[in-house]
């Protein structure tokens, strides 16, 4: 830190502490509670008390101990937000109303067979990832031959990529649905 910086910041914390124990400036009041000047201003037109209004060349006087305990009181109420009390009867009905609809728009579409539950779909992929699993393993055996047979690296490519091809087109053309209905 250059001797500079350090005079400003010394400066900054003489003009704090010049100010006293209990009262403060708004400058003061800033430092002590971490904030800009525009963001005090702010606090001010939300109701930040102050023992006396600044203008005309007066400064603005803050209780320190009285600003310090609205800053954190105004912190918890915006921390714990709306309680139940706070929030009008008409606005809760409307949520009812709107989760009631939606558990209605769901049974409905579960009933249209738009929607297939959790517990049905693990299954019908689980099914899926076996049988991919067991056509990609059995490759090696059903190529094994024609792999030795082949003369060059292009005759290979062309036989693994039939035996790929065939085990997901199978995986494709299934219907894993089906299937788990059935096994059910």
């Amino acid at each position: 830190m250059t001797t500079e910086a350090k005079k400003k910041k010394q400066k900054k914390t003489e003009s704090f502490t010049q100010v006293g124990g209990a009262t403060v400036d708004m400058q003061g009041l800033a430092l002590a509670l971490g904030l800009s000047l525009p963001t005090i201003r702010t606090r001010l037109r939300e109701g930040l008390p102050c023992v006396q209004q600044g203008g005309r060349g007066a400064a603005w006087v803050f209780d320190l101990a009285e600003c310090v305990k609205w800053h954190t009181d105004r912190a918890v109420a915006k921390a714990v937000g709306d309680v139940g009390d706070e929030v009008p009867k008409a606005v809760l009905d409307r949520r009812l109303l709107v989760a009631q609809v939606r558990c209605k728009e769901i049974e409905a579409a579960k009933l249209s067979g738009e929607v297939a539950p959790i517990e049905e779909m693990e299954r019908a992929l689980t099914a899926a990832f076996v049988e991919v699993r067991q056509a990609l393993l059995s490759i090696p055996e059903r190529t094994a031959l024609r792999l030795m047979a082949a003369d060059d690296e292009t005759e290979i490519k062309v036989i693994l990529e039939e035996e790929i091809d065939l085990a997901l087109n199978a995986l494709s053309e299934a219907d894993l649905l089906e299937k788990v209905e059935d096994a059910d």
